[in-house]
């Protein structure tokens, strides 16, 4: 592949922007989920610390569109979502789920 860099350098500065999206996001509602920083890959499993999982995930794609998928469908109980990094719409879904919290 003779663009290899050319595409890594790319997917990085989704991936690193996004973190910083994420990171501030995690942060205005640490009441409501817990998260610990990936230190490599693309994806990180937030905890939901209030109500369960699957109803708040099912509910946030009825109401907002935000598709999160539950850990449950990765043999997880204890309350974590999947979070993928690497899309470049991430800030903007971010955005609907805050939408999606601030209207509770």
């Amino acid at each position: 592949m003779r663009n290899r860099q050319k595409l890594i350098d790319r997917n990085l500065g989704i991936i690193k922007h996004n973190l910083v999206v994420v990171g501030d996001f995690f942060a205005r509602h640490a009441d409501l989920f817990e998260w610990v920083r990936p230190q490599a890959g693309s994806m990180c499993f937030p905890r939901l610390l209030k109500g369960d999982i699957e109803t708040f995930c099912d509910n946030l794609v009825r109401k907002a569109g935000v598709l999160l998928l539950p850990g449950s469908m990765y043999d997880d109980t204890q309350n974590h979502f999947r979070l993928g990094l690497g899309r470049k719409n991430l800030p903007q879904a971010v955005e609907r789920l805050e939408e999606y919290l601030n209207k509770k």
